[in-house]
C-alpha cells in the first residue's frame, strides 16, 4: 500500500461512511418487528344509573408489528384500552375487545389481542341515606378521661352499586386515637367506604366532623347553674 493512501480522497471515503451509517440507521427505523403491550381496560361514557361491580378481566395483551420507531411510539401513546359503556344496562354483559378502536402511530398494526372479550357484571345505582359512626380507639392520656363523642352530620346520604348500599346500616369514619387528645376537640374526618362500589352522593356537601370532649380528672365536671373558675 502505497504511503499515504489511506488519506487519498479523505473526504469522500468520509462522505461515503456518512451514507452508510444513515441508511443503516434507516433500514433499522423501517424494519418491521414485533413487540407485546398489556394495557390497563378504562371504561368510557358509563350512565351515571349503573355501576360495573364485576369484570372478567382488567386487561388487554396487544400483540404489535411495525417498525421500531412506530412501536416505540406506541408504547408511550397507549395507556389504556378504552371501552365505551354508552346505553349501558344492568345484568350481565360482554363486550368484544375491538383493537379497531385504538388510534395507534402510523406504522403499527395491531396483529393478535388477548382476550378478545370482557364479561362485565353491571349493578343499577340506588341512593340510601346511612348513619354515621364515630371510630375512636385507644384511651386519653393519664388523668384525662373520655367524656362524649358526637358526630356532625349524623347521617349522610349514599350511592352505589344497589347490592352494595342496601347491606349498608352505617358507615364508619376514619379512626381518631384518643391516646393523643388531652383536650376536647371537633375535626373533619373521612368516611371510611371499603367498597369501590359506593362513595358519597354529596361529595362538595358539608364535610362530616367528630367532636370529641375530653376532661381533666383534676377537675370536675361543671355542674347545673356552676361555673368553672
Amino acid at each position: 500500500m502505497r504511503p499515504g493512501f489511506v488519506f487519498n480522497n479523505l473526504s469522500l471515503k468520509l462522505a461515503s461512511l456518512l451514507i452508510a451509517g444513515v441508511l443503516w440507521a434507516a433500514a433499522q427505523g423501517f424494519q418491521s418487528v414485533e413487540s407485546s403491550l398489556d394495557l390497563p381496560i378504562a371504561f368510557e361514557d358509563a350512565p351515571d344509573t349503573v355501576v360495573v361491580v364485576g369484570q372478567s378481566v382488567s386487561e388487554v395483551n396487544l400483540k404489535l408489528k411495525g417498525s421500531r420507531a412506530a412501536l416505540r411510539s406506541a408504547e408511550e401513546e397507549l395507556q389504556n384500552f378504552p371501552i365505551s359503556l354508552v346505553g349501558l344496562e344492568p345484568g350481565t354483559r360482554e363486550f368484544v375487545i375491538d383493537a379497531e378502536t385504538l388510534r395507534l402511530p402510523r406504522g403499527a398494526e395491531v396483529i393478535a389481542r388477548s382476550p378478545s372479550k370482557v364479561e362485565l357484571r353491571i349493578e343499577p345505582v340506588i341512593r340510601k341515606r346511612v348513619r354515621v359512626r364515630a371510630d375512636v380507639v385507644g384511651e386519653p392520656p393519664e388523668g384525662y378521661t373520655l367524656g362524649s363523642v358526637q358526630v356532625i352530620p349524623r347521617e349522610v346520604m349514599l350511592e352505589g352499586a344497589r347490592g352494595s348500599l342496601r347491606r349498608m346500616r352505617e358507615v364508619p369514619t376514619r379512626s381518631v386515637d384518643l391516646s393523643e387528645l388531652s383536650e376536647s376537640t371537633r375535626r373533619p374526618v373521612p368516611l371510611v367506604l371499603d367498597s369501590g362500589h359506593v362513595w358519597r352522593a354529596d361529595a362538595r356537601g358539608e364535610p362530616v366532623e367528630v367532636e370529641i370532649q375530653i376532661q381533666s380528672n383534676e377537675e370536675p365536671p361543671a355542674g347545673p347553674g356552676q361555673e368553672r373558675g
